[in-house]
């Protein structure tokens, strides 16, 4: 099955000037935990993608205004992405390499064009159960943490 028949078709998008305060807003008036990041309001050419976890780990746990922090400073750069045409067990193998949920869905023009969610595999791509189990727990298996690493306990 192609990408094109299980994504979700024109995301909301931000830009890198856009403020991490408005791509909050966005991800609370859509119901999602992921926003593209578009070149331009006019030029929707994938530059990046911001996340709620972007978002609480570079503005909220640093203490930054999310008003006067723009997207460019926490938004990953080039991500990863996969074509309209990909075939659906593609897109899975990117996210069990890459351990991500939710991939941009761009066209030949590398403009942005819709979402593919996890979710999305799971109900409509017809791949088997057992491979999109095996893929969940490569996803979700947690990533080597630095040996200097320690817990902290806030009161």
């Amino acid at each position: 099955m192609k990408v094109n028949q299980i994504m979700t078709r024109n995301p909301v998008c931000c830009w890198p000037s856009s403020s991490t305060l408005s791509a909050a807003l966005l991800m609370q008036e859509t119901d999602t935990g992921i926003v593209p990041v578009i070149q331009s309001p006019f030029t929707p050419i994938l530059v990046g993608v911001v996340t709620d976890r972007d978002l609480c780990l570079h503005v909220i746990a640093t203490d930054r205004d999310p008003s006067s922090t723009w997207v460019d400073g926490c938004m990953t750069h080039d991500p990863i992405c996969c074509a309209e045409q990909d075939e659906a067990t593609l897109v899975l193998d990117l996210m069990k390499a890459h351990k991500i949920r939710r991939l941009p869905v761009v066209n030949e023009k590398h403009e942005v064009v819709g979402m593919v969610s996890f979710a999305d595999m799971v109900c409509k791509s017809g791949i088997e159960a057992s491979a999109m189990m095996a893929a969940l727990q490569s996803i979700c298996e947690p990533s080597q943490v630095p040996k200097s690493a320690t817990r902290r306990i806030i009161a």
